[in-house]
């Protein structure tokens, strides 16, 4: 079950979108029709992996799967540091963080500029 928020990564792209919650994702069809590559993925506030639907309803509360593995911090700073390159926010190299909630938290701020 995604622990809420969550970000979504999209393979191949340095960009990260910050999700809030099951009720965001529901109403913006941007984000809940099936538009997802299979490698795209889902990284929620524990850090764990989902996949995202390929194909699905938005209704469907089943639609994101476990993938039984988590990314370490470590590596989703280096995710927020490169979207923050793209998002041409300064000082990207300098971020850094101890949680995951720190991480997401960023992806937010970053994505509110």
């Amino acid at each position: 079950m995604v622990k809420w928020p969550a970000v979504i990564k999209y393979h191949s792209e340095d960009e990260l979108i910050y999700v809030e919650s099951l009720t965001e994702w529901k109403n913006d069809p941007g984000l809940c029709l099936p538009h997802y590559e299979s490698e795209d993925r889902l990284i929620d506030a524990s850090g764990a992996l989902f996949s995202l639907p390929v194909a699905s309803s938005p209704l469907n509360t089943d639609m994101f799967v476990s993938l039984d593995c988590r990314i370490l911090v470590s590596e989703f700073v280096e995710l927020i540091r490169k979207h923050a390159v793209i998002e041409n926010y300064c000082c990207s190299a300098k971020l850094n963080a101890k949680t995951y909630q720190q991480v997401i938290a960023m992806v937010k701020e970053i994505n509110s500029l």
